[in-house]
């Protein structure tokens, strides 16, 4: 059961590996804004940047917790309900654990910080010409 767990938990988290937030740069119109300035604001915003990705996988990491919980509990619950075998509450509490975790808040993955980079670029007057946290 617990290999499950770690695999669902595995195969979730590596659907949301992107590069590293400290290597993000928008792409930004070269002329309308000057290198030095585009340098000075996107290392400030990089920093609020990173200060909102702190937060999600913080809050990221307490969700799935309380989430994956309650799936073990109702997943093994419904399984001992269903079968008369351990083997039933044992699956049904591998699948709860999946979909607890599946039901966490993915603003990690969509590109929150890199969102809020582009928006504090373009508020400190840069022109984004990419999709709005895609880079």
């Amino acid at each position: 059961m617990k290999r499950c767990i770690i695999l669902s938990v595995t195969l979730l988290l590596a659907g949301c590996a992107q590069e590293p937030l400290t290597e993000y740069r928008p792409v930004v119109d070269p002329a309308k804004s000057s290198a030095a300035k585009f340098e000075r604001d996107l290392a400030a915003c990089k920093n609020v940047g990173l200060n909102a990705e702190a937060e999600y996988k913080k809050r990221q990491s307490e969700e799935m917790g309380r989430n994956m919980m309650a799936g073990i509990l109702l997943g093994a619950v419904a399984g001992a309900v269903i079968g008369d075998s351990s083997g039933y509450a044992a699956a049904g509490a591998a699948y709860g654990a999946g979909a607890g975790a599946a039901a966490t808040d993915t603003e990690l993955a969509q590109g929150g910080p890199r969102r809020i980079i582009d928006r504090c670029m373009a508020d400190r007057g840069h022109t984004i010409l990419n999709d709005i946290g895609r880079g």
